[in-house]
């Protein structure tokens, strides 16, 4: 009898040994942990504008009061018009205009157009001019379709998204990707941003609000965004796997020394 509360005593022991690693306290995933109640946060500024780049998917629409002229330049219909995410590639290559290696897009009917290095609002205006010159009260719209980011680690739904707004910020990337695991590291999350110089890496912290000025606050299309698995992930694992395995030996002890006695 001594035997067997002794191996009870074992099988307590690991289970409250594998809670112990398998538990993270709330603080641990808190965003702005040292924001206090009623404090009044400084508002990120406007989000950077984004350059056109060659090789940019761009959603040009334009509206007149002639149907059929409308047909013709919007012969498709458009995926991001409700500006929704994760718009699969091959509908937008058959809505958007591919910015060419000269910085330049070609609509019928209007010619070339060269967008490189301007903002959207900018190739808007540029094509309203042209439009001008050719249509009657037209109107039109650019979006830029090839605005997508990357997200990857301790997510519940990481992958690839696509946003057909003006700005996303890091925050509004988590909330698309569902959120962080309960393993991830809210502290050291990792951005890579390309740029004409090569790839730059920013750290944020999501606990701090100082998270809030940072230049990596807002997205940049085709970023990428990994967030980090604790350092207690693996033992948490390796853990739980022991306990298992002890807990199942020890049962088995259990039963043969009460079988015997």
């Amino acid at each position: 009898m001594t035997n067997i509360l002794n191996n009870y005593r074992i099988i307590v022991f690991l289970s409250i040994l594998s809670l112990f690693f398998s538990c993270k306290t709330r603080k641990d995933l808190l965003y702005l942990q040292d924001v206090k109640d009623k404090e009044v946060l400084n508002v990120p500024g406007p989000s950077p504008e984004y350059r056109i780049k060659i090789d940019d998917n761009l959603y040009v629409n334009i509206q007149t009061v002639n149907i059929a002229i409308n047909q013709i330049f919007n012969s498709t219909s458009n995926p991001a018009g409700s500006g929704g995410n994760n718009t699969p590639t091959t509908n937008q290559s058959i809505t958007g205009y591919i910015v060419n290696s000269e910085g330049v897009i070609i609509i019928p009917g209007l010619g070339a157009l060269p967008v490189a290095g301007k903002t959207a609002s900018e190739a808007q205006t540029l094509i309203q001019e042209r439009a001008n010159v050719y249509l009657k009260d037209a109107s039109v719209q650019v979006k830029i379709l090839s605005f997508k980011v990357t997200l990857l680690g301790e997510l519940r739904n990481p992958g690839v998204f696509y946003n057909y707004n003006s700005s996303m910020t890091i925050i509004d990337a988590i909330g698309l990707a569902g959120g962080m695991t309960d393993n991830a590291q809210i502290s050291q999350l990792l951005i890579v941003r390309r740029t004409p110089t090569g790839s730059k890496s920013y750290r944020l912290d999501l606990s701090e609000k100082k998270m809030l000025s940072s230049e990596a606050y807002y997205l940049q299309p085709n970023d990428v965004i990994y967030v980090n698995a604790d350092k207690m992930k693996n033992i948490r694992l390796t853990a739980n796997t022991y306990t298992f395995i002890l807990t199942g030996i020890t049962t088995i002890m259990v039963m043969l020394q009460y079988f015997r006695n």
